[in-house]
């Protein structure tokens, strides 16, 4: 079931709550939910409201925090799993300038943001969609994407269908810039030894991005060209030894 804040309530109640924590919540009255804040068709129709009355207790009070669970792009799956959210990190690769607005079919106009990241496990790059206010000013605390290739770590991201196949935050999500542990290091490690190989992915996401946004028509001929050189780039990648072993 889910619990509804509003205003101030934000902010009061911030660090009462962690992502996966577990709860006692008493004092918090059931009611049935305004249809413009459901989410999807599949959530319920009442929701838990928070007063001055609430009281929230951590099972285990000892545990002031619950460490991200982070996998490999490799290790998500490539369909919606209801509302299964995964946690991710991975070396930021690109990511747009500035957030877009967007329409809904309600009339609602929403932030969002692209955000490009590479790991180790997998040649294809992996979109992010940032919505709200991650769109924003969490993005806009990340280091520039050009050429810094910082690690970054995603928490409750959700599986979307968009573009084929991508990731989008959720209401829970956070954007971890400074993530830590062993996955971590092990990838800033990793991007130490392949900065040729993200420079390389770098370049074709940016050129990706550039023909996406030109509309002029063009020649059979143009597009074999620029098939040809995409997969000679790749034929030398494959068998440069400064890549070997970079999967493993």
């Amino acid at each position: 079931m889910r619990g509804a804040l509003f205003g101030d309530q934000v902010d009061g109640y911030k660090d009462a709550f962690v992502y996966n924590g577990v709860y006692e919540i008493a004092n918090a009255p059931i009611k049935a939910c305004d249809p413009q804040w459901k989410l999807s068709p599949t959530d319920m129709d009442y929701q838990m409201t928070f007063g001055r009355q609430t009281i929230i207790q951590a099972i285990d009070a000892a545990a002031t925090s619950v460490v991200p669970q982070y996998q490999t792009i490799s290790q998500l799956p490539r369909f919606s799993c209801g509302n299964e959210k995964f946690d991710v990190i991975g070396v930021l690769i690109y990511m747009e300038e500035k957030p877009r607005t967007v329409t809904t079919a309600q009339q609602k106009q929403l932030s969002v943001r692209e955000i490009v990241i590479a790991d180790h496990s997998v040649e294809q790059p992996l979109v992010i969609s940032a919505w709200h206010d991650l769109a924003e000013v969490d993005c806009d605390s990340l280091s520039p994407w050009s050429g810094k290739f910082e690690v970054v770590g995603f928490t409750a991201l959700k599986v979307s269908a968009h573009r084929g196949f991508s990731l989008a935050t959720t209401m829970s999500t956070s954007i971890i810039r400074s993530p830590q542990g062993e996955r971590a290091d092990g990838l800033k490690e990793w991007v130490g030894k392949h900065r040729r190989l993200l420079t390389d992915m770098q370049s074709r996401v940016v050129d990706v991005r550039k023909s996406g946004n030109d509309k002029t028509i063009k020649k059979i001929a143009t597009l074999k060209l620029k098939k040809a050189i995409i997969q000679q780039r790749r034929f030398r990648r494959e068998w440069d030894p400064v890549h070997d072993n970079i999967y493993c």
